[in-house]
């Protein structure tokens, strides 16, 4: 690649980094009510919505992704890694238009833009059945599925089976930087599906329809733990280069924090494997980077005003609170 194009996409993602929301201004949001924290953000331009009031906390959330999304489609210099990303906003409307068609719904979907694929031309392609347009990797799992719709289909499998796919095809693509991000991603996702299924005591069985595609850790090693007990847990599945998150994730779980410290370690740690492209200016990594960092952001935005609307307590909400880009 060209690599005025490079230097061009790096030193762009370089401006758009200051305006990323640092632990101060989380900080503020959490000092005073809702629509405080909704304010500060309109005064730091987040989200592009200068009369944004609580009612539009959502919308401020999406004009903040939509914003980077589109930003990352413009510059990006390495499509085929940065489109990986930007698939996620798709297989999350394709999740939503199929359990919409599965239930019959005339709700208007919630569909979200800046994925590699326009929402109307998602919501054509359930509608007609026809998925020749999407990677192979979607087309296997939809016409599946598809198959199943005369009988029903349990919405858990159908996000399941997305799930899968888009893994697969991050697998499939064979870039350092995706396959190693995405082997993580299924490691701890996969400990969170045991997990859940070892709380309501479920079988092998129903296990291995919900493991999304094998990262460092085996199908096996995480069937096994389902009968393990917990001091034995660490030695199965806490292994790869995502083993010291998992470890601490369960470690705070059984230690009364509940799944919601693993989810945590797993957004801290995919975060955190991108903290050194601060100091890359000659691979994609950092508009990954700053893309990841956006949805983190996000999440983080959500959590408060959520909370906030919700009466829930400043303590909660920080043990909750991800590690923002680069702090």
């Amino acid at each position: 690649m060209p690599q005025d194009s490079v230097t061009y996409g790096v030193t762009r993602i370089r401006c758009h980094e200051k305006e990323l929301l640092s632990p101060a201004s989380l900080q503020r949001m959490l000092e005073g009510g809702a629509q405080e924290a909704v304010r500060h953000l309109v005064d730091l331009g987040y989200g592009g919505l200068p009369e944004a009031t609580v009612a539009d906390a959502e919308r401020l959330v999406a004009g903040a992704l939509s914003a980077a999304y589109a930003l990352v489609k413009e510059i990006s210099f390495e499509p085929t890694v940065t489109d990986v990303f930007l698939l996620k906003a798709d297989v999350h409307n394709l999740k939503l238009l199929l359990k919409l068609r599965l239930t019959a719904s005339t709700e208007a979907p919630a569909l979200l833009r800046g994925g590699v694929y326009e929402p109307e031309a998602l919501a054509r392609m359930v509608e007609a059945a026809e998925y020749k347009e999407l990677p192979p990797q979607f087309q296997a799992v939809l016409t599946s599925l598809e198959r199943d719709f005369q009988s029903g289909v349990d919405p858990a499998r159908l996000s399941t089976a997305l799930d899968g796919a888009y893994v697969q095809y991050a697998y499939d693509t064979k870039h350092p930087l995706v396959t190693a991000y995405f082997k993580a991603l299924a490691d701890f996702d996969n400990v969170l599906s045991m997990l859940r299924l070892k709380q309501m005591d479920g079988t092998a069985e129903r296990l291995r329809e919900l493991l999304l595609p094998a990262g460092d850790i085996s199908h096996a090693a995480l069937i096994a733990g389902l009968e393990a007990p917990a001091e034995a847990l660490q030695r199965l599945v806490a292994i790869g280069p995502a083993g010291p998150g998992i470890r601490k994730g369960l470690e705070a779980q059984q230690g009364g924090e509940g799944l919601a410290a693993l989810e945590r370690e797993r957004d801290d740690y995919l975060m955190g494997r991108f903290n050194r492209a601060r100091y890359d200016n000659k691979s994609i990594a950092p508009v990954v980077a700053y893309l990841l960092a956006r949805e983190q952001e996000a999440l983080c935005v959500r959590l408060i005003l959520t909370a906030k609307r919700n009466g829930l307590s400043d303590r909660i909400i920080t043990e909750r609170l991800r590690t923002l880009y680069g702090w």
